[in-house]
């Protein structure tokens, strides 16, 4: 488990709860409907939500800066 949301569940839960091992606790895919798969897949998801949003914010960044450019200003 990475990212933000895996030092979260981490934190909260005070690592991995039960004597898990760390492979067995953060494989699961989920299709065996074990809590730590679901966990897995939702930090994944969040992950790359994330980094598509830092995409998405770097290219709006660069194009109003574009934009800013090009608009002609009074001059005084």
């Amino acid at each position: 488990m990475g990212g933000i949301l895996g030092g979260i569940v981490n934190a909260a839960t005070g690592g991995l709860a039960g004597g898990a091992s760390g492979a067995g606790a953060s494989s699961g895919n989920g299709a065996s409907g074990d809590a730590s798969g679901a966990i897995g897949q939702m930090s994944a998801a969040f992950d790359q939500a994330i980094s598509k949003a830092a995409e998405i914010t770097a290219i709006t960044t660069v194009k109003k800066a574009e934009l800013d450019a090009a608009k002609q200003r009074p001059q005084n």
